[in-house]
C-alpha cells in the first residue's frame, strides 16, 4: 500500500481553493459563508455549482448536488472529497456509510471542557423548538463525538475533534449541550464575537484521511488566521 500525505498548493478560484485533484476526485478547501449545495430558498454559486462548472459534471451523485459526498455547514471551512466521476462518487458514498473515511476538524469553544479529553455519545434529532437546529434527544439518532484539547484559557478551549458518526449539525449540538458551544456560534447558543463575521463559526473540517484504490490518502490544512485572532484577543 502506498502512503501520500499532501499539504498542497493552493490553486485559488472564485474564491474557493483545490488543496488536491486527480481522474476520481478533488479535495476542496471551502470557505465560510459558502454553501455545499443548492437549497430551494438560495440563488448563489455553492460548491457543487462550482464543481459542475469545472469538472463539466453530470450525473455524478444526486441531481442538484452533483460532486457533494458529504457537507459542510455554510458557516463552517475546511476539507471536503468531492468525486468527479459517478465510480468515484458511489465508491465514496459507500465509504462513507461504512465510517471508512478518519474527519478531524479543530474548534474554538467557549471555556472549559469537563475533561482534557472524552466521548460525547448522545442521540441527536432535529430541535423541536427551532427546525433550523439539533438537539439531543433520546428518540434520536446515535452520535458519537470524540475530542481532546489542544489549548486551554480562561475564557476558550481549543479541541481536536474526530468524528464517529456524521448527524448534521452534530459537533454544534453537542458541544451547546455541554455548555461549551463552538465560538460565535449564536444558533447554537454562543456570544456574538465582535471580531467575527456574522457567516463564520470557529469550526475547521482540518484532516481527512482515507484509503481509495490501493493508496492511503491523508489531507491536512493549517487552521485559519481568524482562530489565531480569537485566541490572542
Amino acid at each position: 500500500m502506498v502512503y501520500v500525505s499532501f499539504y498542497f498548493r493552493r490553486l485559488k478560484i472564485n474564491n474557493i481553493l483545490i488543496e488536491f485533484e486527480c481522474d476520481d476526485f478533488v479535495i476542496i478547501n471551502k470557505p465560510h459563508g459558502v454553501l455545499s449545495h443548492p437549497t430551494n430558498t438560495s440563488t448563489e454559486l455553492t460548491i457543487s455549482d462550482f464543481l459542475k462548472e469545472k469538472y463539466k459534471l453530470s450525473g455524478v451523485g444526486d441531481d442538484g448536488r452533483e460532486g457533494i459526498v458529504h457537507r459542510l455547514d455554510r458557516v463552517t471551512t475546511g476539507l471536503m472529497v468531492c468525486p468527479i466521476k459517478d465510480e468515484s462518487y458511489i465508491l465514496f458514498k459507500r465509504m462513507f456509510h461504512d465510517r471508512d473515511i478518519k474527519k478531524n476538524y479543530k474548534a474554538l469553544v467557549e471555556g472549559n471542557l469537563p475533561s482534557k479529553t472524552g466521548e460525547i455519545e448522545l442521540p441527536l434529532k432535529r430541535s423541536s423548538k427551532n427546525r433550523k437546529k439539533r438537539e439531543v434527544n433520546k428518540d434520536g439518532k446515535k452520535a458519537i463525538t470524540k475530542y481532546s484539547t489542544i489549548l486551554q484559557k480562561d475564557t476558550l478551549s481549543l479541541i481536536d475533534i474526530e468524528l464517529i458518526t456524521g448527524r448534521n449539525h452534530q459537533i454544534r449540538a453537542h458541544f451547546e449541550y455541554l455548555g461549551n458551544p463552538v465560538m460565535n456560534d449564536v444558533l447554537y447558543g454562543a456570544k456574538k464575537n465582535s471580531s467575527l463575521e456574522s457567516d463564520v463559526i470557529c469550526l475547521q473540517s482540518y484532516r481527512l484521511n482515507f484509503s481509495f484504490k490501493g493508496k492511503n490518502y491523508d489531507f491536512n490544512i493549517e487552521e485559519p488566521e481568524y482562530f489565531t485572532s480569537v485566541i490572542n484577543m
